[in-house]
């Protein structure tokens, strides 16, 4: 069988994947830029019990979760959970929801590419600050502006990124340095912001800006321009649908369950303990910030700062007009506050760095969905060479490569584009999944009873089928109350057309290359009816 309709009889990738190595990518790649986006949300939920917040989230987070760790050690191949998933329950459904998946991102991809050169000018910018340096200061504004964005992009955030990924061995090597030195960069930022409470801030702050009582101004100029304290319990409930996009993400280490050591512990490490450790991290983070500068001042700072420069809206208040240019950037505030430039230069790389490394990964996951749709013939058979040398896929890598500096310039000229589509995406292929392993011990019985490493029931029905029902009502759940949400979902008609086009094309792709291959006497359907080969 093998032989006749898979592309060849081995996929040629090695088995040399670190548990250790894999479960630092994936806290990268789950952690990586959300810091910023966690303070700079903070009033979409305001008076948000946010401990709260992510640990009910978690539970049904670490349900899809287990799910993943299913699929990735039940068939531990490239695209482990785009393998699982398309033969689940039907091919076409299984390729068309990772397509989208992928799209989101390559997206994704790009736009923290893009995103990463603001924290760099946010480093500049706040030492410019401090020191009353113009020379800093335009050092910060050059990496804000587009064309610095643009350039840190495409040559740091893009070219270096993948070249990182090229060299399998080289890769792996970085994840576990760059990891450490990220995780003890975050425990000294925890440290350090220890040492702040909001009373001694806003003194400082006041002092710095020079208006009185400055935390308390912008509380103040926040509720009168429409900013509303919730009721713990509710803004609790409203920060979910943000919660829900913090955890996301963590499916990637499946996709190089095939190059992994010990794979049934490196899944379980890399994605369910993985997810505990980065609510664990959120939860710190999160709490020490507010209880350093207060909850209801960064409430207001962020709904003030999202009203001024993301609405376009005229924001009169002074110290927002003066900090407009370092955004929800708190390691400024504890400059201000400590007065140490080292430590702010480490609370920088807490935040920057696994941003960073988190990158090489995605481009690897990326190039490894590539290979396992070529390896099931719906993808040109040249996405699949690997390279003796460096044991990579190089040519997917290089194809990712170009997809995301596609995505740099987009996100730079088309201002239309936003995490939104990438959210919906996320929330839509996840539930897609969910339902899939659920449904698969009914539709699938011979794979499920032959393959799959979870057969218990719970009073005769899967454990995986009632964890797949729970995580999809969920899903459809978070789906529904974030429809609309001014950041998250926003509902336009360029929205609903992309999402269209996204999961549209990839049912396309797939009925193209099955008559493709019919003419070439290869029958595609027969790819589904068994697991790659290693």
């Amino acid at each position: 069988m093998a032989k006749e309709v898979f592309l060849r009889q081995s996929s040629g990738l090695v088995r040399d994947v670190s548990p250790w190595s894999s479960m630092l990518a994936n806290w990268a790649l789950v952690t990586g830029g959300t810091p910023l986006l966690i303070i700079s949300w903070l009033w979409l939920a305001p008076g948000a019990n946010w401990t709260l917040a992510y640990l009910i989230t978690l539970v049904p987070t670490l349900g899809m979760a287990f799910l993943y760790y299913v699929a990735a050690s039940s068939m531990p191949r490239a695209g482990a959970d785009y393998v699982f998933n398309s033969r689940a329950i039907h091919p076409a459904v299984g390729f068309a929801n990772y397509w989208g998946l992928f799209i989101a991102f390559v997206l994704s991809q790009g736009f923290y590419s893009y995103l990463g050169a603001s924290w760099i000018g946010y480093l500049f910018t706040g030492l410019g600050l401090y020191y009353h340096s113009s020379y800093l200061l335009s050092i910060g504004s050059f990496f804000t502006s587009k064309i610095g964005k643009i350039a840190w992009g495409l040559l740091v955030g893009t070219l270096i990124t993948s070249l990182i990924a090229f060299s399998t061995r080289f890769h792996w090597r970085f994840i576990l340095i760059t990891g450490i030195i990220s995780v003890v960069a975050n425990i000294i930022m925890f440290i350090a912001l220890l040492q702040i409470n909001p009373s001694a801030f806003s003194n400082v702050l006041s002092s710095f800006s020079g208006i009185t009582n400055a935390t308390q101004n912008v509380i103040s100029y926040a509720k009168s321009n429409g900013l509303s304290f919730y009721p713990a319990i509710y803004a609790t409930l409203l920060a979910s649908p943000a919660v829900w996009y913090y955890y996301s993400w963590y499916n990637v280490p499946a996709s190089w369950s095939g190059e992994m050591k010990k794979v049934r512990i490196n899944v379980f490490l890399s994605i369910v303990v993985a997810i505990i450790l980065s609510a664990i991290y959120y939860i710190l983070f999160t709490q020490i910030n507010l209880s350093s500068f207060g909850s209801r001042f960064l409430d207001s700072y962020s709904y003030l700062y999202y009203k001024k420069c993301c609405c376009g809206l005229s924001i009169a208040n002074p110290l927002i007009c003066k900090l407009s240019n370092i955004g929800n950037f708190t390691p400024f505030f504890a400059l201000l506050m400590l007065g140490n430039p080292i430590l702010y230069i480490i609370m920088f790389i807490a935040i920057w760095l696994p941003n960073y490394y988190s990158g090489p990964p995605l481009v690897v996951g990326l190039s490894r969905y590539l290979f396992s749709w070529s390896f099931d013939r719906i993808m040109p058979s040249w996405m699949a060479d690997v390279d003796e040398r460096f044991n990579a896929p190089v040519k997917s890598i290089i194809l990712i490569t170009i997809l995301s500096a596609l995505g740099v310039i987009m996100y730079a000229y088309l201002p239309i584009l936003s995490l939104v589509d990438v959210t919906v995406a996320f929330e839509i292929s996840y539930a897609i999944f969910a339902l899939s392993v659920a449904l698969m011990p009914f539709i699938k019985k011979q794979l499920f009873n032959n393959a799959v490493i979870v057969r218990k029931r719970i009073l005769g029905i899967p454990a995986i089928s009632l964890i797949g029902f729970s995580t999809f009502g969920f899903l459809v759940y978070i789906t529904y109350i974030t429809w609309g949400n001014p950041v998250l979902l926003p509902v336009n008609m360029p929205t609903i057309l992309s999402l269209i086009l996204m999961y549209g094309s990839g049912f396309a792709i797939y009925y193209i290359a099955k008559i493709i291959n019919s003419k070439k006497g290869v029958d595609v359907g027969l790819v589904f009816k068994e697991i790659p080969p290693e």
